[in-house]
């Protein structure tokens, strides 16, 4: 009798354990199928499957994970690839108008040959200075691509910014007064110290005040500002130009914005200026932000982490 019910026993085990096999089989293919129909179509569906197997359901658990990232991955490259396409495009535009100059200065020359010398100089003059804004907008381009993919690196050190202010204030005196503006400075009487990098913040302070003179100029007035607090300094550059409209706040930081091209002005720039700004004030662990009121004030402010000195 005891043998009878052993046999009976184990037979029943032998079918559990069969039968879980073929359900945990079916299980797996029925997963397998769902799982090969979304890697291979854009979905943002997730992996369904009711078990009240544990195993199983972490199993799905982690598989709906890796196909979120998936997802994410998919949609980070699209953009990506969107904004590459729209780049090169923009770049292409960029150096065709002064190519196209170029093209047209020496066709004139070798149409003439008998122009006098003074008139060739010129030519000759202009052809250079336009070949030297393509190799520079060349360079932004690729100086752009190396911060953003990190092949860039900054070292930070204690720099005093007041000292740093006024240095490149200063730099651009001549400027200013030839453009007939006036220079409102409220700088600090003190050494206040951050944690930057002096060429990357000279690159910074030297694009921002290139541009509050080039775009602000109708203002009349550009400015300076140096402030700080227990945490961070600030570096804020002003001017009382025409500034940004509201819909554009947000992509003048932008790779190939341009105020002009934005509006359907005709002057030139390759839009770069900006966007390496950003990208070097980052790499400083720094924020950047713009407000602006047209022809009240339309200000850029560089926050840096503070640091006392040593």
């Amino acid at each position: 009798m005891a043998n009878s019910v052993l046999i009976v026993v184990i037979c029943l085990l032998l079918t559990y354990i069969i039968y879980s096999r073929i359900r945990h089989a079916r299980d797996l293919r029925h997963i397998a199928g769902q799982l090969a129909d979304l890697v291979n179509q854009p979905s943002s569906h997730v992996l369904y499957y009711s078990t009240n197997e544990p195993a199983l359901k972490i199993l799905l658990v982690e598989i709906n994970r890796l196909l979120q990232m998936k997802q994410e991955s998919s949609i980070t490259f699209s953009q990506k690839e969107l904004a590459m396409k729209k780049m090169i495009t923009n770049i292409s535009h960029d150096l065709r108008t002064p190519l196209t100059v170029v093209l047209g200065l020496t066709e004139t020359l070798l149409q003439d040959p008998a122009m006098d010398f003074k008139e060739k100089t010129r030519y000759l003059s202009l052809i250079h200075n336009k070949a030297q804004e393509i190799v520079q907008r060349i360079n932004r381009f690729f100086e752009l691509v190396r911060l953003e993919s990190d092949d860039v690196d900054i070292a930070l050190v204690q720099l005093d910014l007041s000292a740093l202010c006024k240095e490149n204030v200063l730099s651009f005196y001549q400027q200013v007064e030839a453009k007939g503006l006036n220079m409102d400075l409220q700088l600090l009487d003190r050494p206040v110290y951050a944690l930057a990098n002096k060429e990357a913040l000279d690159r910074v302070l030297q694009n921002l005040l290139s541009n509050a003179i080039r775009y602000g100029d109708e203002g009349k007035v550009i400015g300076t500002k140096l402030r700080a607090d227990e945490q961070f300094v600030y570096i804020e550059i002003w001017d009382r130009g025409k500034g940004i409209s509201e819909p554009y706040k947000e992509l003048v930081f932008e790779r190939l914005y341009t105020k002009d091209k934005m509006e359907g002005k005709h002057n030139q720039g390759s839009g770069l200026g900006l966007a390496i700004t950003k990208q070097l004030v980052e790499k400083m662990h720094g924020d950047i932000e713009i407000t602006s009121t047209p022809f009240v004030k339309t200000s850029i402010t560089v926050k840096l982490q503070r640091c006392q000195s040593s």
